[in-house]
């Protein structure tokens, strides 16, 4: 056994937050579907971010170049949906995001080449 056999325990950590995340917004996703009024502006989005969180889990795992992208990504995301929610008021949701995002960054800065290798492998 290797050492690539295994996931980084903080690697695991952010791809973690990300499935928590895509776990919510598949509960939430359908709640909205219920209501007609928020089809389109709650429902769909939650269902929408349910896909892209755990497209980009799975990605990881497979080793897929493409993943680490998306995860810069996500972690920009956050940052951009930070500062609109710090705008409306909502300072802790923001400041949970503000640490999702710096985690991110960190996480891919240190394991960017790691995922890359799962790549190089097959």
């Amino acid at each position: 056994m290797t050492s690539r056999d295994t996931i980084p325990l903080p690697l695991a950590v952010h791809l973690a937050m990300y499935v928590v995340i895509g776990l919510f917004c598949a509960f939430a996703g359908p709640l909205n579907l219920i209501e007609p009024v928020k089809i389109i502006p709650n429902g769909a989005l939650f269902l929408a971010v349910c896909g892209v969180a755990w497209g980009y889990v799975f990605g990881v795992f497979m080793g897929r170049r493409e993943a680490v992208m998306i995860g810069w990504g996500l972690s920009g995301f956050c940052f951009g949906i930070a500062a609109w929610l710090w705008g409306r008021g909502d300072m802790r949701l923001a400041a949970l995001l503000v640490v999702v995002g710096l985690y991110g960054f960190a996480v891919l800065f240190r394991y960017g080449r790691w995922v890359l290798g799962l790549a190089d492998r097959r």
